[in-house]
């Protein structure tokens, strides 16, 4: 398993819309552009799912690094503010598998990473690791279904941290899962819904203010905790759309919340984002880039209301495909030309902002034209 966060997705497996204006264009106009930055691999088949950051210096991206014998052992980068460099992770116990595929933390010396670790090729476990500023390790975390895994991760202090994902019982998927940390331990958290269902990514606003997306029968889902139960919100469905679902999540505000995914119309699949205003959700397709017919989200950094970048993939639906970037300026949605390795698959699958000022990184996976194994990929916007 080579595709990390959107891969595993799929592996284990309203309000009134009003529609932003989008439009295809170039970059906002300014000196900043996007550009590839050298990065590290520990194997022969490495890819990276999540970023985060805490400051210009402190830049951290987690993921898989797949090794021969279909063994694959976590992955963690740190950029120092000259670099990045590959940080000593563990792998649980008896994982053959093992994969990162969120992070977030309350500082560089407090971050969380989460993922699964696949024990065998019907079970697989929720996998959390802990930074205290020294080394990375292995904090239990609870098992609901035989196959449970988390996608996402958000810290609001701490004592105080949520992660999500789902399972698969083996016979089908099981309700989505939440699990905390209240400080000590991990422990399950019930929501209310109960039918299938798996959550993407999990932002947190405050201790009484949390959403988490990913998708339930066939269509987007959002979640929200309001400091005592988790409940479903009403989100629009794109107009039209015969299938959709939401990847990621973050927000600047209480009345500022962004998610992004995609969603299928006609026999074309967009990229779009829903945005919540502090009263209701609304949706927009986002711009498709040229001669794609498959576009998707899966990462999504908000540095204010009027600045807003999400990453992903697009590809004309021959087995290939390109990063995808696109920026929100307040007004439109517009496509930002995204340097690409030159490779025949190419994806981009997380972004963070170190600071309003500071540049912006987005990391994910290329494979080499030609080759059945993948690189990391770090761009940066600055």
């Amino acid at each position: 398993m080579h595709v990390l966060k959107p891969a595993f997705r799929r592996l284990l497996v309203i309000a009134a819309a009003v529609a932003i204006p989008v439009m295809v264009g170039a970059a906002p106009a300014s000196a900043a552009s996007w550009r590839i930055v050298a990065s590290p691999n520990s194997t022969a088949s490495d890819g990276l799912g999540a970023v985060t950051s805490f400051s210009p210096s402190s830049v951290w991206a987690v993921g898989q690094a797949y090794s021969v014998g279909s063994v694959s052992s976590t992955l963690i980068e740190r950029y120092n503010g000259s670099s990045w460099q590959i940080v000593p992770s563990p792998n649980a116990t008896g994982g053959r598998q093992n994969s990162l595929n969120g992070i977030a933390g309350t500082s560089a010396s407090d971050i969380w990473a989460v993922g699964y670790d696949l024990s065998s090729r019907a079970h697989t476990h929720p996998l959390t690791e802990h930074y205290n500023g020294s080394a990375w390790s292995v904090v239990a975390a609870p098992q609901v279904a035989q196959m449970d895994g988390l996608a996402g991760v958000a810290s609001v202090s701490p004592t105080n941290v949520w992660a999500v994902g789902g399972g698969n019982t083996g016979t089908g998927v099981t309700p989505p899962l939440v699990e905390h940390y209240d400080g000590t331990a991990w422990s399950v958290v019930p929501t209310s819904l109960t039918t299938a269902g798996w959550l993407n990514s999990v932002t947190a606003v405050s201790a009484s203010n949390v959403w988490a997306v990913g998708h339930a029968s066939g269509a987007g889902l959002v979640m929200h905790y309001d400091g005592t139960n988790w409940t479903q919100a009403a989100v629009p469905a794109p107009a039209g759309s015969s299938g959709w679902e939401l990847t990621a999540v973050t927000a600047t505000s209480a009345s500022d919340v962004w998610a992004v995914g995609d969603a299928t119309i006609g026999s074309v699949q967009h990229a779009i984002v829903e945005h919540f205003n502090g009263t209701s959700w609304s949706v927009t397709v986002a711009p498709d880039a040229a001669g794609s017919a498959y576009n998707e989200f899966f990462g999504v950094a908000a540095v204010t209301p009027t600045n807003v970048s999400a990453v992903g993939s697009s590809s004309p639906g021959n087995a290939t495909s390109a990063p995808l970037i696109e920026h929100f300026d307040g007004v439109s949605w517009t496509i930002q030309p995204a340097p690409t390795t030159g490779g025949s698959n190419v994806s981009l699958g997380g972004v963070t902002s170190t600071s309003s000022a500071g540049p912006l990184w987005a990391v994910g996976q290329s494979f080499p034209a030609g080759s059945t194994n993948s690189q990391t990929l770090i761009e940066q916007y600055s």
